[in-house]
């Protein structure tokens, strides 16, 4: 039955994308073993379909088969499948940083007595939980393959998270460079310390962030489905209502709710996760792109306004944004284009179209077109609000990227035979915030030379990030070491500052998410318990006036 399920859903068109949605992200929580990976995707399926029977049964008894109110139910609960496939992550992401917390625990413990890092690997994978040992044995086979120069695929490009990434270049620069001692200390036990602290930090945060917004999508999502409850029970103890609930005004006002409350779902989720969190391409939008006259027709406008998209393209590349241009375009022609179709289909399902409103005989037509064209506008320059928040968060993110940075800086900076090349090689790797940056410096340091950093800081504002440009360019005369003599003092002080950073931040958001939260809530209060009573008492007092 599963593998039926699994077959289905993977070959559907429909259901295509939501599969390797999945599996892309699982793929990074098991690297080795597809068939687990299969096996997980086909139970996170299994429950998904469950809950989306359930729910759509809810939703058609609760709504008598009306038509749009099933609409609005199926687009929340896609939302909703969306966020319990986020959540799974996200939890999955802690039991794995907990694994690793005690996977470099024992790493440390074993290359403390015998500094053999390779057979201390060995002993830590086969004490470690199973989703650790996947990604312990990817690493040793990644680093056997590296010292061998054989190709295979590189764990660079595996890594769930920065600070697996971090321990990786740790391993390759012991094997590579050897240990060192600094003022009686490993140079490699040292940096496990700083990298355990890191890890610690992250775990903390994701279970805070977790409790801080524990909830708030069922705030945000489960009043739409109590609207035709709160209906029913309105009718039944006052019937005049019926003509209120039933036709035209009910069902605007449900569209109408349904869409604020998938707006608000999806702010929160942006809020709740990290910006890289879901790195996958639709299909839908490279096959859109596939059909040859829309392509020749979006690089037709591309090329007119060519300065234009291009500073776009680039604007894109520095937020790390998963689309190009291209892309971008296609999306946001798709996303108004299903949005029209939907209102439309839905205006014309509660009778819009028919109907007179003010004497103007024509008047629902002109009030329907006009919706569905407001609604068509705002779906397509729905991305642009994703993109500002994108650039806001990143904004927020970019000490922690310094943090990141010194780490590696640590890493290599009393490496015999490190080079200021090989330095920006591996910051550009775990750069988010400052990529395109670093890209521009990598490409310009072979001809450009120390000039490159002055020409990269006038591109930058940020001063923690600027002083590390200031200590490439003294290195030249003073060399690395001493050059970033002073970036341990400057990390411990970074660190205990993003940490209270962090809290506020966190706090903040969730003050937000809350805040936002209880709008479907008080809008329902609103417009399907007040508005209508307050609508009838009012007329009944004009009637017994007059």
């Amino acid at each position: 039955m599963r593998c039926f399920l699994y077959n289905f859903c993977s070959k559907n068109r429909i259901t295509k994308n939501m599969i390797n949605r999945i599996e892309n992200r699982l793929k990074i929580i098991y690297p080795m073993d597809s068939q687990t990976l299969i096996r997980k995707t086909e139970q996170k399926l299994i429950k998904l379909i469950f809950m989306a029977v359930l729910f759509m049964t809810i939703i058609v008894l609760l709504g008598r088969v009306s038509f749009y109110f099933c609409i609005a139910g199926a687009v929340l609960l896609y939302a909703q499948g969306l966020n319990s496939i986020y959540s799974g992550y996200d939890r999955l992401e802690i039991k794995l940083l907990k694994q690793f917390e005690k996977f470099i625990q024992d790493i440390r413990f074993q290359f403390r007595f015998d500094g053999m890092l390779e057979e201390a690997l060995q002993e830590a994978v086969q004490n470690s939980g199973y989703e650790m040992s996947l990604q312990g044995m990817k690493m040793i086979e990644s680093l056997n393959a590296w010292k061998k120069e054989e190709s295979v695929e590189v764990y660079e490009e595996l890594a769930p998270n920065h600070l697996f990434l971090t321990f990786y270049a740790l391993c390759e620069t012991v094997i590579f460079y050897g240990d060192k001692k600094i003022k009686g200390k490993s140079l490699f036990l040292t940096n496990i310390g700083y990298l355990k602290e890191d890890i610690n930090i992250e775990i903390l945060k994701r279970e805070k962030t977790r409790a801080l917004f524990m909830g708030l999508t069922g705030v945000t999502i489960l009043p739409v489905f109590s609207i035709k409850l709160i209906e029913q029970w309105g009718i039944h103890n006052m019937p005049e209502l019926r003509g209120f609930y039933l036709e035209i005004a009910g069902a605007i006002t449900t569209v109408f709710i349904t869409a604020v409350s998938l707006m608000i779902y999806h702010i929160i989720m942006k809020l709740k996760y990290p910006i890289d969190f879901d790195r996958h391409k639709s299909q839908w939008v490279e096959e859109f792109l596939d059909i040859q006259w829309i392509n020749r027709l979006l690089m037709k406008r591309i090329s007119k306004k060519y300065h234009y998209y291009y500073n776009r393209e680039q604007m894109l590349k520095s937020i790390v944004y998963p689309y190009n241009v291209k892309e971008l375009m296609a999306k946001q022609i798709m996303n108004g284009g299903i949005t029209f179709i939907i209102m439309l289909t839905l205006l014309t399902s509660i009778g819009l179209f028919r109907i007179s409103v003010m004497g103007v005989a024509y008047g629902g037509f002109l009030l329907g077109i006009f919706l569905t064209v407001c609604s068509s506008v705002i779906a397509y320059h729905f991305e642009t609000l994703n993109i500002m928040m994108r650039k806001m968060m990143l904004e927020i993110h970019r000490e922690e990227e310094v943090v990141r940075f010194q780490s590696i800086i640590l890493i290599l900076m009393y490496m015999d035979r490190v080079t200021v090349e090989l330095i920006i090689e591996w910051m550009e790797q775990f750069a988010v915030v400052f990529k395109n940056n670093l890209e521009m410096i990598a490409d310009s340091l072979t001809y450009d030379g120390i000039q490159a950093f002055y020409k990269a800081k006038e591109t930058i504002s940020f001063l923690p990030y600027e002083r590390i440009l200031d200590c490439f360019i003294v290195s030249d005369r003073i060399g690395i070491s001493e050059a970033f003599s002073d970036i341990l003092s400057e990390r411990i002080y970074y660190i205990e500052k993003h940490k209270q950073e962090n809290e506020v931040i966190l706090n903040n958001k969730a003050v937000v998410a809350k805040t936002i939260a209880f709008i479907p809530l008080c809008l329902v209060i609103i417009a399907e318990l007040i508005v209508p009573f307050v609508y009838y008492g009012l007329k009944q007092l004009s009637a017994f006036k007059l």
